[in-house]
């Protein structure tokens, strides 16, 4: 009787203890399945790659239809120290010339298309990763900061070129320069996750105009990159 006793109790040991040597527990005593763990990981893994697919060929199609805005506001604002760092760089990178010429209201409304077509488009890029919402969220605010841009930009037009026309092309010619700055971020963390995926590089950066380099960091304005 006792041998069968001592049989049943250390049977009954290795259904009880048999489940916990399968799985690991956490520090709360929860049990973690690394398979599951495994699975997940796989999944957040593919998230992060179709982000940044969608994220880089939006990036690249939203720089090329923005060129023409970016070409239009140059000619339409003042650079140099108005609007950042720009004046001799650009002109060398043979960029228009004879800035200050005020665009039409059919051309205003054009770029207005473009730049609401792009930002709404950005927007409905799906939060990920902090990276990919770093880049999402820069594009965002760049293209809402020429959208400002443009809103300044035509009241500086009915101000039929006194005073406060010209202060206001300066400032519309800041919010420009803040909206390649805030691009350049996003740019800058999207040529990082690209390299880390093992993709390579990828320079889309938002020049002020066409005449420059919109592929390498070292155009960037005020030098920061």
């Amino acid at each position: 009787m006792a041998a069968a006793v001592l049989v049943a109790a250390t049977a009954l040991t290795l259904l009880v203890v048999q489940p916990w040597e399968t799985a690991e527990p956490s520090p709360g005593g929860i049990e973690v399945d690394p398979a599951r763990v495994a699975e997940l990981e796989a999944a957040e893994a593919a998230r992060d790659g179709e982000n940044l697919t969608a994220a880089a060929e939006l990036a690249t199609s939203a720089q090329e239809r923005l060129l023409p805005v970016m070409d239009g506001l140059y000619e339409a604002l003042p650079t140099g120290d108005e609007s950042g760092d720009a004046s001799a760089a650009d002109a060398s990178a043979g960029g228009p010339e004879g800035n200050g010429k005020p665009p039409t209201a059919a051309e205003l409304g054009e770029w207005r298309g473009v730049v609401q077509e792009v930002s709404a488009e950005i927007e409905a890029l799906p939060s990920g990763s902090s990276e990919h919402n770093i880049v999402r969220n820069g594009l965002l605010l760049s293209t809402r900061l020429l959208g400002d841009t443009l809103d300044v930009v035509e009241l500086a037009g009915a101000g039929g070129g006194s005073g406060e026309s010209e202060r206001l092309s300066a400032v519309a010619g800041d919010l420009r320069t803040r909206a390649v700055d805030a691009w350049a971020v996003a740019a800058v963390q999207l040529d990082l996750q690209y390299i880390a995926a093992e993709r390579g590089h990828l320079h889309a950066f938002l020049p002020l105009h066409s005449g420059m380099s919109a592929e390498g960091e070292a155009e960037l304005p005020h030098g920061d990159h």
